[in-house]
């Protein structure tokens, strides 16, 4: 697959998530919502906007699922990523 100009359209992104996990021979099918579910469950503990991460994620304003992520979110302090990105 090449990228054009104008990038991926949202349903690649998902298609190309889901065959790099199935070449990794991962245990879970990861697609175009894990990254979008990762955002809002990564953006909650720096006390960043809801506003921001919906509209990154593609949320409708005042989702109860960008919510539920929230709700959800273990408490996991340490971040892997800390700093890279």
């Amino acid at each position: 697959m090449t990228v054009a100009q104008g990038g991926l359209a949202p349903e690649s992104v998902g298609d190309v998530l889901t065959r790099i996990g199935a070449r990794a021979e991962l245990d879970i099918r990861p697609t175009g919502h894990s990254p979008r579910r990762g955002l809002v469950t990564e953006s909650s503990p720096t006390g960043n906007p809801d506003a921001v991460a919906e509209k990154q994620g593609g949320c409708a304003p005042g989702s109860k699922v960008m919510r539920r992520y929230r709700e959800e979110d273990d408490g996991f302090k340490e971040n892997a990523l800390h700093g890279v990105l």
